[in-house]
């Protein structure tokens, strides 16, 4: 093979991803740099899925314009240090090919050389002894044979070696990696990646993930704990800024500070103990156009540890410190927007889907349940850190989600199945939510599995919700109601109340007119509930958080009482449908009556 062309580049990429994705496990296992948090896999795989969910139906006959859709796909669905590294090298790798419509082993090379200088050139502060090690010396190798005027075969053959022997070295290079005695994850990462490219170019079958890849999989012997509270990340579209001008910014907030991309589109990740003043930063100069931000710590909990995974799919709210604290794995609903279908909380975060919707007049939201290969990998994901794992998903009578949830849980062996429980919550946001908590109480207590699914099932019908409408034109535009039936609220004035019964959405009244609308929810709220009962409450906004505050307020004024209560921006799936200004009180009992004053 002399030349690269669009559908040769296809097929080895594909099998790139298709290598790193069977060693996800060990990926996360050997993960210590830069923090030791166990998810170099599960982000690169993130990184990568939808690219390999795409790839198959890009029709680009030109190398140049597939490599640049790829990579800005990539770019996107980035995630974490490595996953940000990868989508930069990638990125610079892809740009170097414009004005090719396929490529020799020697362009190749120079392509990969100017990645690599680019890459290193996105880190604030780069380190020998990680994945840029790896990157650095695979394009050098690369180079050295072209440039000798090897065959492709023979290069990749070769390369694949030199990969693996500097790998090998990445044990004793950084104290993290020579205290724990593994290779960096990162750098194996991109090992796999390069050795399922070089294995589509020698046309080698599929190599499974156990095979040849021994060496590398060893229990960490130390593992340091991360000094900043949490890993953050922004796509960002920056307003004329350079990434040096950015970096220089930012460095001051943390460290493992990166950006990738370009000057149309960044994707920014740093480590650190203020996301709110990196944000700050850079709202001052461009649009934020996703974020995510993670937890690097497993902070102490009280009462006994959870001994099992806990798995929600997006339509679940849940405070976010909890969710972050026992590393709850999200499995992302799909939304639609404009044809193109972004994954909730991944692809576009909740707050940049209700800025869209109050500024893009003609937007039309559709939600759709999660992939299967979202459920699975989230399955996969949770049992390789737990014996056992409990899912919680969105009323069945609502979504499909249940239901792709029992499918994907076929596509794992047997005993794989037997460890994981789902539960239909027939609730939605923060009544699923109040849910998922009451059973965190209920394994603080030593319950088992199956005791818990059962008791929080018994429980399901005891959640009370009470919302406002803004508007029915989010509704009507999706398809969930008549277009007349907007045209009655708009002509009369009114906003519809809703809540969700029996698993349902039903109407539940009307307010004639907006003002002291919070205090007029609360005191038709709290007709519903038990006042010899308290109750843990669940206050729910899309981006009206100033009405969030007033309706705490009430309650607080109110003679309820109230054992424990949280804010949450409301899940996509939510206001797709009921739109900006929407909010909405969820409450679930306690077990016992409150005693008497």
């Amino acid at each position: 093979m002399k030349e690269i062309d669009a559908e040769k580049f296809k097929e080895i990429v594909k099998r790139g991803m298709e290598f790193l994705f069977q060693d996800r496990a060990l990926l996360n296992k050997i993960n210590v740099f830069p923090v030791a948090d166990g998810d170099t896999g599960d982000n690169l795989v993130h990184t990568l899925k939808p690219v390999y969910d795409q790839i198959g139906a890009m029709a680009e006959p030109r190398l140049d314009d597939l490599a640049a859709r790829l990579a800005a796909v990539m770019l996107m669905s980035a995630k974490g240090n490595s996953g940000v590294i990868f989508s930069q090298f990638f990125f610079s790798f892809a740009k170097a090919l414009k004005g090719k419509e396929t490529i020799g082993p020697a362009d190749f090379s120079l392509a990969m050389e100017k990645a690599v200088h680019e890459t290193y050139e996105s880190i604030a502060q780069p380190q020998e002894g990680t994945i840029l090690t790896v990157l650095r010396h695979t394009a050098e190798e690369f180079k050295r044979l072209a440039l000798n005027g090897e065959k492709y075969h023979v290069i990749f053959e070769k390369v694949i070696l030199k990969a693996r022997e500097i790998l090998e070295k990445t044990r004793d290079i950084l104290p993290q990696m020579k205290k724990a005695r593994v290779v960096d994850a990162g750098g194996m990462g991109f090992y796999l990646f390069f050795k399922g490219m070089a294995a589509a170019v020698l046309g080698r079958g599929a190599e499974s993930g156990e095979t040849g890849n021994a060496a590398f999989d060893q229990e960490p012997k130390e593992m340091e704990v991360s000094e900043l509270a949490f890993c953050a990340e922004w796509v960002f579209r920056p307003g004329g800024k350079s990434k040096d001008f950015l970096k220089e910014l930012l460095k001051r907030h943390g460290d493992s500070l990166l950006i990738a991309g370009d000057a149309d589109l960044l994707h920014l990740h740093i480590h650190t103990d203020s996301p709110e003043g990196v944000e700050s930063e850079l709202v001052r100069h461009g649009e934020i156009v996703s974020r995510k931000v993670d937890s690097l710590r497993k902070p102490a909990h009280p009462g006994p540890e959870i001994a099992m995974a806990l798995l929600m799919d997006s339509a679940v709210d849940i405070p976010e410190q909890t969710e972050k604290a026992l590393g709850i794995v999200v499995v992302p609903l799909q939304i639609l927007l404009h044809d193109r279908y972004f994954r909730d909380r991944f692809e576009i975060g909740k707050e940049e889907l209700y800025r869209r919707m109050r500024a893009e007049k003609d937007l039309v939201v559709k939600t759709s349940q999660p992939a299967p290969f979202d459920f699975k990998t989230g399955y996969e994901s949770a049992l390789a850190r737990h014996g056992q794992a409990l899912f919680f998903s969105l009323s069945s009578r609502l979504s499909g989600s249940y239901q792709n949830a029992l499918a994907a849980l076929k596509l794992l062996p047997a005993a794989d199945q037997a460890r994981i429980r789902i539960i239909d919550t027939l609730n939605v946001s923060a009544g699923s939510g109040l849910l998922l908590c009451r059973a965190l109480q209920l394994l603080g207590r030593g319950l088992d599995i199956d005791q818990v699914k059962t008791e929080v099932e018994a429980r399901r019908g005891d959640v009370v919700s009470l919302g406002y409408v803004e508007s029915l034109e989010y509704a009507v535009r999706g398809g969930r109601l008549p277009p007349l039936a907007g045209a009655i609220t708009r002509l009369l004035g009114i906003q519809p109340l809703v809540a969700f019964e029996h698993g349902v959405l039903v109407k539940k009244g009307i307010l004639f007119s907006d003002h002291n609308k919070e205090k007029k929810v609360v005191r038709r709220f709290l007709k519903k509930l038990d006042q010899g009962r308290s109750y843990s409450l669940g206050i729910v906004y899309t981006d009206n958080p100033q009405a969030a505050m007033r309706l705490e307020d009430e309650l607080a004024k109110s003679p309820l009482k109230i054992s424990a209560v949280y804010q949450v921006v409301g899940a996509a799936v939510l206001g797709a449908h009921a739109g900006p200004g929407t909010f909405c009180l969820f409450a679930l009992a306690d077990d016992q009556p409150a005693a008497a004053p």
